[in-house]
């Protein structure tokens, strides 16, 4: 899969699924629904997108959380609608 792509696809998926601000998922979810082998991709974009300030990553009693900024929404749905025209 396309870079591109993959960022736009876990984005989306954190957005539809409403994990924006305090409400998040498990960092050790992210790969699912991915293929298998981009797994360790997709956590290392995650990562990417953490230090670029487009997600929040916390720690949790089960490990790492992940959610999607909320000061950043704008920037993440032009990044969404990018790939993923009339989605949002």
């Amino acid at each position: 899969m396309e870079e591109e792509v993959i960022i736009a696809t876990l984005l989306k998926k954190l957005y539809l699924a409403g994990k924006i601000g305090h409400s998040h998922t498990p960092f050790e979810n992210l790969p699912k629904g991915f293929p298998s082998d981009i797994g360790k991709e997709v956590k290392r974009m995650a990562k990417m997108l953490a230090r670029k300030g487009l997600l929040i990553l916390s720690k949790h009693n089960y490990g790492v959380g992940a959610s999607l900024n909320p000061r950043q929404l704008e920037e993440i749905k032009a990044i969404i609608e990018k790939v993923f025209p009339n989605l949002i």
